[in-house]
């Protein structure tokens, strides 16, 4: 029963501190580190089974400097502001769509009674010609700030409709069947009631016309 314990013990400390997604393409990660002044804890994948290496390594590379960028920025805060702590919880998810992929990171920090959060998105395509994908790269901005508006003049009581003026280049998003999903962040589109509020458009309204192992990966740098 001891042998048995022990091995039970370390078989829970390696799958808790290195969680295998479903299909082996990611393993997601884990780091806590709790100062006087901030907290920050956070959950990222890192791919460990993409075709391209290549693309694998710079994929992982964005998701590493998106988070040191937010560590920082954190850090920044803490150290010139007095009183409460800043808190930093960052929460990723990544969905896959035919052979696309997304990775939506939302960055949820607090300090006292102020709370926001924002979201951004690293997409690419899977295989051996896989790319990192842009907005701009999926559909014709123009188009896609049309139909945003028409869904929020649609809504008044929900969106800012009458002060938005147009879709960030940057704003996260992913694909789900024909339909494009936008992500904003707290606050931008919607009050804070709504947290980071999505809005679906059909892919067909808005497309732009389309031509045509494991490495060694850098981890944030909290600890």
């Amino acid at each position: 029963m001891k042998k048995i314990s022990i091995w039970f013990l370390l078989l829970f400390l390696v799958y808790s501190s290195n969680i295998f997604a479903e299909g082996s393409l990611y393993s997601i990660k884990h780091k806590d580190k709790v100062m006087q002044d901030y907290e920050i804890h956070i959950d990222y994948p890192v791919f460990n089974g993409l075709p391209n290496e290549k693309l694998q390594e710079q994929v992982n590379k964005k998701v590493s400097n998106k988070l040191e960028d937010t560590v920082r920025e954190v850090k920044r805060v803490a150290e010139q502001s007095t009183g409460f702590p800043v808190l930093y919880y960052e929460e990723e998810e990544v969905i896959e769509d035919d052979k696309m992929i997304s990775v939506v990171m939302t960055s949820n920090i607090s300090r006292g009674n102020n709370y926001n959060s924002t979201v951004r998105s690293i997409n690419f395509s899977n295989g051996d010609n896989g790319r990192v994908i842009t907005l701009k790269d999926v559909v014709k901005m123009p188009l896609l700030n049309q139909e945003v508006k028409k869904q929020m003049a649609n809504e008044p009581d929900t969106y800012f409709h009458q002060s938005f003026n147009s879709v960030r280049e940057d704003t996260a998003f992913y694909i789900n069947g024909e339909q494009l999903v936008l992500i904003f962040d707290k606050y931008e589109i919607a009050p804070g009631v709504y947290g980071t509020p999505e809005i679906s458009v059909p892919l067909e309204k808005v497309r732009k016309n389309q031509s045509s192992k494991e490495t060694n990966v850098p981890f944030p740098q909290i600890i």
